[in-house]
């Protein structure tokens, strides 16, 4: 990774990262089922909440950098490079230590991890890469009113009106990722018009009504319930698509991209793992036996010390999976890259670019 990057862009990735970690600790951790506090609950529901806002950053920072490089090739090579050794690793680490019994659905998932959809995210990435050359296609051939309008649009449907219990209006990840897109495109191609300091004012005020809207959420379910009822909080209001998560990861991403960059050789380092962060904390034969056995947050469940458990397990986890990926960048992750490069070159010599034309067609 160029280590001239806007540090500014590639801390979002790490931020991004470290919510989904969290998120994932209240998540898979079984730890809401196995706690009667109402406070441990809250405090889980708001420490989640920004999973699926890390998610939509991470989203739209590679949305923002494929409009203006929507060449399927390299984005899907550099994806691949990182998935196949992680998930081949882990795999073949299960199939001879015995920790994880493997079933054959196991193996197809390891084996051809996107296909098989062993991590949802991956598959719904790669397919929002194939599709995004077309999706720049729109965004340069509608006026800036008419991305704008179908936006708002999209955010009414979508964003608030799903946030009514019963309503479901056909939303998949891959759509949503597309909708995202859009949004990226619209930023890069038209911007806010705001200055940096108004952005940055409006991304930690959005942050924060995110982070008070679900505190004051999750307390209202478990008053009038239990504990075990913040579950919606943690999934529904606090989802991906909620206008909720939506806002805060657009603003803050806008105000990276428009503010004055940063320079960070760390940085951006640390952020060249964030990927693989995910892949390996959140690969589902590492998740059987990770929350369980190795952080035991049932364990942790109720007690008075938990968040302090949630936090510094959450950040171990993360600095433990950035090492390891650093580690292996150049043992297998590089290597594979320079296959997958060859690959795609050997096909693009064949068979063409294939790449759609991202010029907006003549409408005179």
């Amino acid at each position: 990774m160029p280590r001239d990057r806007n540090a500014k862009i590639e801390a979002l990735r790490i931020a991004a990262m470290l919510g989904i970690v969290a998120h994932h600790y209240a998540i898979h951790g079984g730890v809401i089922g196995g706690t009667e506090s109402g406070n441990t609950a809250v405090f889980l529901a708001v420490f989640s909440s920004f999973g699926k806002w890390g998610v939509d950053v991470f989203v739209l920072v590679s949305a923002w950098f494929m409009v203006d490089r929507p060449a399927r090739g390299k984005a899907l090579s550099r994806v691949y490079s990182e998935t196949l050794p992680v998930s081949w690793l882990i795999g073949t680490l299960m199939a001879v230590t015995g920790v994880v019994a493997l079933s054959s659905r196991d193996v197809a998932k390891a084996v051809a991890p996107v296909v098989f959809s062993e991590y949802w995210f991956v598959t719904a990435f790669v397919l929002l890469v194939l599709i995004s050359p077309y999706l720049t296609i729109v965004i340069d051939a509608l006026t800036k009113q008419q991305l704008g309008r179908l936006l708002a649009g999209g955010l009414v449907l979508w964003s608030v009106l799903t946030l009514v219990p019963g309503i479901a209006l056909g939303m998949s990840d891959l759509a949503w990722f597309a909708f995202l897109y859009l949004i990226a495109g619209y930023l890069k191609r038209h911007g806010l018009p705001w200055t940096p300091r108004v952005l940055a004012v409006t991304a930690l005020v959005s942050v924060g009504v995110l982070v008070l809207g679900v505190a004051l959420a999750a307390s209202w379910r478990v008053a009038i319930g239990s504990p075990a009822d913040v579950w919606w909080v943690m999934t529904e209001l606090a989802s991906q698509s909620s206008l909720l998560t939506a806002v805060p990861a657009i603003a803050v991403v806008a105000w990276a991209t428009t503010s004055r960059p940063w320079r960070s050789p760390l940085i951006v380092t640390v952020a060249s793992a964030s990927f693989g962060v995910y892949l390996i904390h959140d690969n589902p034969l590492i998740r059987r036996v990770l929350w369980s056995d190795v952080v035991d947050t049932t364990g942790a469940a109720g007690q008075a010390w938990l968040p302090l458990h949630a936090v510094g397990w959450s950040l171990a986890i993360y600095v433990a999976c950035t090492a390891l990926v650093l580690a292996l960048q150049p043992v297998c992750i590089r290597p594979m890259h320079r296959v997958t490069e060859r690959l795609r070159a050997a096909v693009t010599n064949t068979w063409g670019s294939g790449e759609a034309s991202t010029k907006a067609p003549d409408r005179r």
